[in-house]
C-alpha cells in the first residue's frame, strides 16, 4: 500500500507551529518532542540537565527545526512560573503543550520507592499539567 505523503503533511503535517515539551530532553519526553521535530514543529524543551537539553537540542535542530532549551525544574511551582515567561517572551504563545513532568528522581524500581514518594509524585502529575496549561492561557477552546 502506497501512502500519500501530501496528505499525510496536509492533514498531519506541523510546519510553523511551536511546541513546548516539558521533561522535553531524554525519555518519553525526548520521542514526543524529536516526533513533533519531525513532523516539523520548531521546539521548545525543558529539562532539569543541561547537558541532556543540549543533546537533544542538536538532533531537533539537525533535522533543521528551530529549538529551544529552558532549563528548569518544572515541578518547583515559582522556578515554572518563571520559565513559562520565558518561553512565551522568547518564542511566543505555543501552538502545542505537551505536558510531561516525569519527576523521577532515583531511577528505581516503583516497588523500592517509599509511600510518600510515590504520592508526591501523583500529586505533581495530577496538578501539573492544569496549572501549566492555564498559566499559559491554554485550554480547550484556544
Amino acid at each position: 500500500m502506497e501512502i500519500n505523503t501530501m496528505s499525510f503533511e496536509k492533514w498531519f503535517g506541523l510546519n510553523g507551529k511551536r511546541a513546548v515539551v516539558t521533561g522535553g530532553s531524554r525519555g518519553l519526553g525526548r520521542a514526543m518532542a524529536m516526533a513533533l521535530a519531525e513532523a516539523g514543529a520548531d521546539i521548545a524543551i525543558t529539562g532539569r540537565t543541561q547537558d541532556t537539553l543540549d543533546k537533544t537540542a542538536a538532533e531537533i535542530g539537525a533535522l533543521g527545526r528551530k529549538v529551544w532549551t529552558f532549563k528548569a525544574y518544572m515541578a518547583v511551582p515559582a522556578e515554572c512560573e518563571t520559565t513559562l515567561e520565558r518561553i512565551v517572551k522568547e518564542i511566543g504563545a505555543p501552538d502545542i503543550l505537551i505536558n510531561n513532568l516525569g519527576n523521577r528522581e532515583v531511577n528505581v524500581s516503583i516497588e523500592a520507592e517509599s509511600l510518600e514518594t510515590w504520592q508526591r509524585m501523583i500529586d505533581r502529575k495530577r496538578d501539573f499539567p492544569c496549572a501549566l496549561t492555564a498559566a499559559l492561557g491554554l485550554g480547550p477552546l484556544h
